[in-house]
């Protein structure tokens, strides 16, 4: 996902010292996820288009670059990334990307996709790429782009600028851990880790951090060789895990096994009971089932993963960490002394979103995504799903006329304190802006369309067994999957859920008719987007191989694939 470019305003002076001008129809600021999904599909739609592209950061990948170097996807890769390039190394007969739960791509694999989707950019002539530089405004409303290494200033004149929303901070980000701690203590942030598993310097190891961050590792840890009663974890407060492989088996049965997803939101009699039916169900867990997590960020971890976190004995849970003196861990409810000796002790810096919120995620009530001559990135509009949510975005921007009430009549996300949250709540209404946003856009098919065409659609039948007839028969067949869909959106809306009233921010939202939509006229121009090229740099050039897969997918060792593919390509 993208950082955010703060929009400071810039100085007389450096108006001054602006020696270039650029103009283009668009202008990005932030190459994460977002952005360049947007990016991405806004070429490939509008042939007309052309964008400035900023990032304040040397390379494209927002957070991905600052990531450790053993850091992977937590969901699968064949919906991740942009519309135009693959990035898994699973694929079908025909090239398309095959959906498997331990085909997670890692992060140097994603940093080495943008570099490739960002040339793609390049080749095409109509954008303009401006990595390490600020993004600057001033008061008369001019943008400023300066480089952060030489100071030089261009003046950017545009149509529209595009803005990431995010504060997302991971610990590399930060200047050492976001508490004091004595100096006699060693401590380092996660990306260090593997030089000092290396180094075998380290008896003990006290991960701070419960999250995504804090639970991979732990995984590291134990899957190099640290046993359990080496390593104390601080876990600030307990929270819900997603089982990828606790829901999805093999390639044929996803459409089959989704059903356990829907099947208790339509049979339950609350939103908590849906949860625990998740469990019993092997869907979701928890480390500590004498107490109820209230918080769910959407972690996906699996079966092996989930039994490497039982296993670890030593769990501090007493708030989050306020400072390490010579002798002890103090926290927000209690103290506990250091291990012994401190001098055979490594302290590892998971902690993230110190501000509450879903991974930097937290947008006001009245935050809109279409504003004028502004477009706000940031929101999610299909579940979990940043790349799709991004590329539905560009697909408005570039069908529908002009008009940002109408626009964002067809969007619905999370807005305002309460519904921003990390709670189990927010697994729910995911789903359920998701199903309204597809409902909306259903005014006019061809939207429907895209989305189903789209790579980044986990759901797009190009992933799946049986492709668009096995998703049809999924939806309208014997497991009625669109049926109960709307039967969940009915029970949100009817208030049948006692531990949700408010349909989750937007009660009272009416549904957009074909009549209100205003669609442009289509450009005779034919885009020269994405560029065409014979063969992909990602993944496999040809099938891969049926038993590289199901022999991954048996064994549940995700870490087998990448070694999987290369011995069979």
């Amino acid at each position: 996902m993208g950082k955010q470019q703060d929009q400071n305003t810039t100085d007389a002076a450096a108006q001054a010292a602006a020696t270039k001008e650029k103009e283009a129809t668009y202008l990005v600021i932030g190459a994460g996820t977002a952005g360049l999904s947007f990016i991405d599909s806004l070429l490939t739609l509008d042939a007309n288009a052309t964008v400035i592209l900023v990032d304040r950061n040397s390379q494209p990948g927002g957070h991905w670059t600052k990531s450790y170097p053993f850091v992977r996807l937590h969901q699968a890769s064949c919906n991740y990334g942009v519309n135009s390039l693959p990035l898994s190394n699973i694929r079908d007969k025909k090239g398309n990307e095959r959906f498997s739960v331990n085909d997670l791509a890692t992060g140097q694999e994603i940093k080495d996709y943008y570099k490739v989707v960002v040339e793609q950019f390049r080749e095409c002539g109509r954008v303009h790429l401006y990595f390490n530089c600020e993004y600057s405004k001033d008061d008369s409303g001019y943008h400023f782009v300066t480089n952060i290494d030489t100071n030089e200033v261009t003046r950017v004149s545009c149509k529209k600028v595009v803005v990431v929303h995010t504060n997302l901070l991971v610990p590399s980000m930060r200047n050492g851990p976001p508490f004091p701690i004595d100096s006699s203590i060693n401590s380092a942030p996660l990306n260090e880790l593997p030089t000092h598993v290396a180094s075998k310097q380290y008896k003990k190891y006290v991960v701070i951090g419960a999250g995504k961050t804090g639970s991979d590792a732990i995984t590291y840890l134990l899957r190099n060789g640290v046993d359990q009663s080496a390593i104390t974890w601080i876990t600030s407060r307990d929270i819900w895990y997603f089982v990828r492989d606790g829901l999805w088996g093999g390639y044929k049965n996803y459409r089959k096994d989704t059903v356990k997803l829907v099947d208790p939101l339509v049979k339950c009699k609350s939103l908590y009971e849906v949860f625990l039916q998740y469990e019993k169900d092997g869907i979701m867990a928890r480390l500590d089932t004498s107490t109820i997590p209230e918080v769910f960020k959407g972690a996906t971890i699996d079966k092996s993963e989930l039994a490497g976190f039982k296993s670890i004995k030593n769990v501090v849970r007493l708030g989050r960490v306020t400072s390490i003196t010579s002798d002890e861990i103090k926290l927000e409810k209690g103290t506990v002394p250091l291990p012994a000796p401190p001098a055979d002790t490594l302290f590892v810096d998971c902690m993230a979103d110190l501000d509450g919120t879903l991974y930097g995620y937290r947008h006001p009530e009245d935050f809109k995504i279409f504003d004028g001559n502004q477009i706000n990135l940031g929101p999610v509009v299909v579940s979990f799903n940043i790349s799709c949510s991004s590329a539905i975005i560009a697909y408005i921007e570039s069908t529908f006329a002009d008009d940002s009430e109408m626009r964002n009549n067809l969007l619905y996300f999370a807005r305002g304190e309460n519904h921003t949250k990390p709670n189990f709540k927010m697994f729910f209404s995911q789903f359920y802006y998701q199903n309204k946003t597809f409902n909306a856009l259903g005014a006019y098919p061809p939207a429907i369309q895209f989305v189903l065409n789209s790579r980044t659609f986990l759901d797009a039948p190009c992933h799946h067994y049986l492709g668009l007839p096995g998703f049809i028969w999924a939806m309208v067949g014997p497991s009625q999957m669109a049926k109960k869909a709307n039967k969940f959106v009915e029970r949100v809306e009817s208030g049948d859920f006692p531990d949700c009233q408010d349909c989750f921010g937007v009660a009272g939202r009416k549904l957009p008719e074909p009549k209100d939509l205003k669609i442009k006229e289509k450009s005779k121009a034919k885009s020269n987007y994405p560029p065409q090229k014979p063969k992909s740099k990602f993944g496999l050039n040809c099938c891969a191989s049926v038993d590289i897969v199901n022999a991954v997918e048996k064994s549940g060792d995700s870490t087998n694939m990448n070694g999987a593919v290369k011995s069979n390509a």
